[in-house]
């Protein structure tokens, strides 16, 4: 049987305790769990029982607080709590105003034994009754929220998807709560021999596991930390979790190292393999999630150095090299990521350049594992362009033949060597390819793009307009021009931009539709983010 609890508040003690005698009197459903003397000590009593009370009796006239005035404070911070006053005093107004604070009645003392019991019957029913819809509709606001949570994943895997023009989905950061963020990247290491053996369900089935665990550690964190987190499955063997605290004093990066930590624990545990985690740098503004993406999938290659089972973060990397006895250059790391670039563009010239540039700063290493490190995350930087735009042309087995190479090297004009070499070869992949190729298709589309930028733009839309399957197109293009399709269109978006600010008629907002962007605070950050100021400073400065 359900317990009703009960509090008594009477100024007499005798009254007080014959109250609570007839109250026990109802049988073995009742339970009075407090008493007090007036209204002010019924209000503590309250807090500190966390408002668990069902029934409050009390009396209306009384010193330091009333009844009334009881009933009114003690509704307002307990809402599912129900009052019953017992008063001598049969006053109109009294009954009034019970009525109007949610009294469940007013009796009249002395109280009627046999008539009380009965009243008791009716107030069991009708607190019971209030229990069962509390419950159901705190279990429609769970679904609700669970609704709600689940509508926000989706949008963030939609975001965190090779290929999804952002801009389409409007205003999308208004779903989330406000505060900083910190996106996780969770990618599987190399796969124990054993798992050849697997088949398609036995996969379908440890994914599932592997997605279970890291949802059941980031909900378990959650409430540790002030933060909320959502996780969902990527591409191939990659999972995805975004952590945010609406606080700016917690440690949100310093909270991603823990989960990460934690996930990549209990997956070793309860499932054959290891994974490796990359956490972005803290985020305010969600439309900066592109962004943290890349950072952390850029982060995460370096288990190819430092291997797998570990967790790479802004701040880890910076003392990773401490932990392998290995000093990274920050000098080098630039000009790798120009090199990158002007491989991708197959420009031979540049490319020698830079790798000049490049080996010129390795003789100034001092130690030769520094020289090994800066050496390796040339060989990373130059295949992954290779990677991608030569598919199945170097695998991961090749780069670790390449790092046992650099490792024989007997000088460092062996070292110089083999990296102008592999960055030349590289170049010329690419450019054999494009030559193999039409430019056709991929002119027809860069004319279509800058013809229609005001447009909603998918790379679907595009495809069609030349006639080629989508993941086809994207890769094509990548491969004949050298950088993605979002990227050209984002470019020329960009410009198209500069040239409308120039006109001192068009306002910001009206360009940004121009352009095809529903949103001028995200176009106002791509802007900055590709001309180094905003829209309005970039304007002041061609007028001024």
């Amino acid at each position: 049987m359900e317990t009703i609890r009960v509090m008594v508040v009477d100024d007499e003690a005798r009254i007080r305790k014959g109250i609570a005698r007839l109250v026990e009197s109802c049988g073995e459903g009742w339970e009075v769990v407090a008493m007090a003397q007036d209204g002010i000590e019924a209000l503590d009593c309250l807090a500190q029982l966390d408002g668990d009370i069902d029934l409050l009796i009390s009396d209306v006239r009384m010193p330091e607080m009333d009844g009334l005035t009881l009933i009114h404070e003690a509704k307002k911070r307990y809402s599912s709590l129900y009052p019953l006053l017992i008063s001598g005093y049969d006053e109109f107004s009294y009954v009034q105003s019970a009525i109007r604070e949610g009294a469940l009645d007013y009796l009249l003392k002395p109280v009627d034994r046999e008539q009380f019991r009965l009243r008791m019957i009716d107030i069991r029913s009708i607190i019971l009754g209030g229990r069962l819809q509390h419950q159901k509709r705190g279990e429609l606001e769970k679904q609700a929220e669970k609704f709600k949570h689940s509508k926000q994943t989706q949008t963030l895997s939609d975001i965190t998807s090779a290929g999804i023009d952002a801009t389409r989905l409007g205003y999308w950061v208004d779903e989330f709560p406000k505060g900083k963020y910190v996106l996780l990247c969770i990618r599987m290491d190399t796969l124990p021999v054993k798992t050849r053996t697997y088949t398609s369900k036995d996969w379908k089935a440890y994914y599932y596991a592997i997605e279970n665990i890291i949802g059941e550690v980031v909900g378990s964190q959650g409430g540790e930390v002030d933060q909320l987190g959502w996780s969902w499955r990527g591409s191939d063997s990659d999972f995805w979790v975004l952590i945010s605290s609406p606080y700016q004093e917690v440690d949100l990066e310093g909270a991603a190292e823990e989960l990460s930590m934690q996930i990549r624990s209990c997956i070793q545990t309860y499932t054959p393999f290891s994974v490796s985690i990359a956490y972005s740098s803290t985020i305010e503004d969600l439309y900066l999630l592109p962004d943290a993406r890349r950072q952390c999938q850029s982060n995460i290659n370096y288990r190819l150095l430092y291997g797998g089972n570990k967790v790479f973060g802004p701040a880890v990397l910076e003392t990773m090299s401490d932990r392998s006895e290995v000093k990274l250059e920050r000098d080098l790391l630039p000009i790798l990521q120009k090199l990158k670039r002007s491989i991708e563009q197959g420009n031979s010239s540049d490319a020698a350049e830079l790798c000049n540039q490049y080996t010129l700063l390795l003789e100034k290493l001092e130690s030769p594992e520094s020289l090994q490190t800066a050496v390796q995350n040339a060989v990373i930087l130059i295949q992954s362009v290779r990677l991608e735009n030569q598919r199945g042309l170097a695998a991961v087995a090749a780069i670790e033949e390449q790092f046992q190479h650099a490792r024989k090297a007997a000088s460092v004009y062996e070292l110089k060597q083999f990296i102008k070499e592999l960055a030349a070869q590289g170049v010329e992949e690419i450019r054999q390819a494009r030559e193999q190729g039409s430019m056709k298709p991929i002119e027809q589309a860069k004319s279509w793009i800058r013809e229609h930028l005001g447009q909603e733009m998918t790379i679907k839309k595009i495809a069609d307009h030349v006639h080629m399957n989508p993941t086809y197109f994207s890769e094509y293009f990548k491969l004949q021009t050298g950088e993605t399709i979002l990227d050209y269109l984002t470019r020329q978006r960009m410009e198209k931009a500069k040239e409308l600010l120039n006109d001192p008629v068009l306002k910001i907002q009206d360009i940004c539709g121009m352009i095809g962007y529903q949103d001028v605070k995200y176009f106002s950050g791509l802007f900055k983010q590709w001309s180094g100021q905003t829209p309005s400073k970039y304007r002041a400065n061609m007028q001024s």
